[in-house]
């Protein structure tokens, strides 16, 4: 059997996978979404709960990745030349950055609820941090994403890390390069489409998150995702309106895809 047929049966199984779920998926959202012609578009498009919806998710994901960005890629920067001694750091980054849904939730109303151990430390040494802190808000499903999203930008920007070669330093030290133009002419490049290709995905997760969401704000925060499970689950006559609003989340997600690909290919000429 030549290399050419065992690789196309090889992506048999991958092709079957992607057709049933993603590619028919897709095609019945998008056709659903046409079920009412453009009634539906037009219907969510001018909804002020929707756009509102879909503005919180944008703004809460902004500065979510913006946070997680810059703590992320720091932390991946320090750690890792210590990773080969403390590999439990590395363990303890993957356990995080999975650890969503209902789960972190309930950790975090049990640590900064109105009446979670932190907050009642707090109260004893005199701080009180409600009522002018909601756990239910925008703030408070802010720190529930930071706590997986900064491992996971962690994990995403440590190759790049490991990218930088030890004698690139010694070949800029030996030609009068001092460290400030050491990372501006060799270790800003190499890194920066590492670091923008790292910062779309931690974008993507953020927008994309439902489960920490709902079980944090039981529905009480508008957010695009809570809007389409609601829909989903509560609804009787307006699915149609879910389907249609998980397609223009497809659409943005896909602009940043394609920004993600872009920045991942020059990040790969340094990974190789």
């Amino acid at each position: 059997m030549n290399k050419r047929r065992k690789g196309i049966i090889l992506t048999v199984p991958y092709i079957v996978l992607s057709l049933f779920f993603l590619i028919l998926p897709l095609a019945a959202l998008i056709f659903k979404s046409f079920s009412q012609g453009l009634g539906s578009w037009i219907r969510v498009l001018s909804n002020p709960l929707y756009i509102e919806g879909l503005k919180n998710s944008m703004i809460l994901s902004v500065w979510v990745t913006a946070e997680s960005a810059a703590a992320g890629s720091i932390i991946a920067v320090l750690w890792y030349k210590r990773l080969a001694k403390h590999s439990w750091f590395l363990s303890f980054l993957n356990y995080s950055a999975n650890n969503g849904g209902i789960g972190l939730a309930f950790a975090l109303l049990a640590t900064l609820g109105t009446n979670g151990f932190l907050t009642i430390i707090l109260r004893r040494i005199g701080i009180r941090i409600y009522p002018n802190f909601d756990i239910v808000s925008l703030t408070g499903i802010h720190f529930a994403y930071l706590s997986f999203l900064v491992p996971y930008m962690t994990i995403l920007f440590l190759p790049a890390v490991g990218s930088l070669k030890p004698e690139w330093w010694s070949a800029a030290c030996t030609l009068g390069a001092g460290k400030k133009r050491y990372i501006l002419k060799i270790a800003g490049p190499v890194l920066f489409p590492s670091f923008m290709a790292s910062t779309t995905l931690v974008f993507l997760t953020s927008l994309g998150t439902y489960a920490t969401a709902q079980a944090i704000s039981s529905d009480r925060i508008n957010l695009i995702t809570i809007q389409i499970g609601y829909l989903m689950q509560m609804s009787l006559f307006r699915q149609v309106d879910a389907y249609t609003i998980s397609i223009l989340l497809f659409l943005i997600m896909m602009i940043f895809i394609v920004i993600y690909k872009k920045t991942n290919e020059k990040a790969g000429r340094w990974l190789r």
